[in-house]
Parts: structure tokens; C-alpha cells; sequence
């Protein structure tokens, strides 16, 4: 089994542990060695927190050939003020693991990049682009097409037409729906339920349906 160093806790980091778990009780893969974590000192679910989030402690890690990483912290509210953690991490990108839920669907013809969690019966469609760092949450549906850049965040029972851009950092909130062909801004917040049927500005906050831009990401 690969051994596995969860960068994070509870919230995202929980959540990509319990799809940890579904993975190994279809097949054994990843043995989850701890979390890193600069405020709790664990257990988180069980998992005990083996250091701080730190670039001596990562690399000490890095050693083990045999680990792998998944980095938690991106989402809504720390998005792009926060990569600079990840960056001084200096972890190649060979070395983060990719999660996909067992119920998850995705066609043969999809690629998808490093340190990705794909989470339960999520459909992805024919020649979607996935990068790295991406979170696809419960029950999203991502068009064939599609191509959804670094650090963007998919929420649950959202909807993605077929050939939308979500650019780096985009998110998009629970059951948000686009038209196809259409793009997401850089660092973008699309929020609860909205139906966008026109392109989002890089940094807009838009809601509603349709969606319209009621400010902007600091």
C-alpha cells in the first residue's frame, strides 16, 4: 500500500480521508500515515497528526518514496491568499495523490491531473481536462469537454455544461448550474444555486438566477 499524509483537518481534510477509507474498502491502496496540522493535535477521526505544516517536516517526509500527499487547503474562504503554504511546501507535483471515489464515474477519455479528489457518484464526461489541486464534491456532474484548471473547487450537486472553462481557482457553490460553452473567472466565486448562463469576470462574486456580479474576491 502507498502511504498517505493528509495536509490539513477537519473539513476538506476529513472528508478526503473518508474517501480514503472507500477507496481501501473496494481495494486496499493508501495507507493514511497522519495529518499535518498547525492548530489541532489530533486525532483527527482516528488519524493521528504527525507534525505541523512546515517545509522541514514535509521534506524530512519526502524521503519515503513510498508517500504521497493530498494538500486540503483550498476552498471558498482561503482560496488564492493562501497558496503561497502549499508553494513553500516545495513538494513535487509527482508526489501528490490523485482520490477517486469508487462510485465516482469518469470516462476513459478524461485526464486528470495531480493531487485531485474526485468524491462519491461524481460524473465526469468524455475529454474533460481536470488539473491539479482540484476538489469535485458529491453528486457533481462536469460536461463533456469541460476543463477545470488548478485549484478549482466544485461543490456538491453542482452542474458544469458541456465545454465550460472554470479557470485557476474558480468555484463553483452547491447546486450552481452553467451553460455550456461559457467560462469562470480566476479565483471566481459562483454561489449557492445560481444558474449562469454568461461568462464570469476573473475575482467576480456572482449569484442568482440568472447569476449577476455582486462584488469582488479581495
Amino acid at each position: 500500500m502507498k502511504k498517505l499524509v493528509i495536509i490539513g483537518g477537519f473539513g476538506n481534510g476529513s472528508v478526503v480521508h473518508s474517501t480514503v477509507q472507500d477507496i481501501n474498502a473496494r481495494t486496499p491502496e493508501w495507507e493514511t500515515i497522519g495529518f499535518l496540522n498547525d492548530k489541532e493535535v489530533g486525532p483527527i477521526n482516528g488519524v493521528p497528526v504527525i507534525g505541523k505544516i512546515e517545509r522541514s517536516v514535509v521534506q524530512e517526509l519526502l524521503k519515503d518514496p513510498d508517500l504521497y500527499f493530498f494538500y486540503t487547503l483550498i476552498s471558498v474562504k482561503l482560496n488564492h491568499k493562501f497558496l503561497h503554504r502549499l508553494h513553500e511546501l516545495d513538494i513535487p507535483k509527482e508526489r501528490f495523490a490523485t482520490l477517486i471515489h469508487p462510485t465516482a464515474v469518469v470516462s476513459q477519455s478524461a485526464r486528470i491531473g495531480h493531487g485531485t479528489c474526485i468524491q462519491p457518484f461524481v460524473a465526469i464526461g468524455p475529454n474533460v481536462s481536470i488539473g491539479n489541486h482540484v476538489q469535485i464534491f458529491a453528486h457533481a456532474l462536469v460536461g463533456h469537454g469541460a476543463r477545470l484548471e488548478d485549484y478549482s473547487y466544485v461543490a456538491n450537486n453542482a452542474c458544469i455544461g458541456a465545454d465550460v472553462v472554470l479557470k485557476e481557482g474558480a468555484y463553483l457553490g452547491t447546486n450552481a448550474t452553467t451553460l455550456e460553452f461559457i467560462s469562470l473567472g480566476k479565483w471566481s466565486i459562483t454561489g449557492i444555486g445560481s444558474v449562469v448562463l454568461k461568462d464570469v469576470p476573473d475575482f467576480a462574486k456572482v449569484v442568482g438566477n440568472p447569476s449577476r456580479v455582486i462584488g469582488t474576491v479581495e
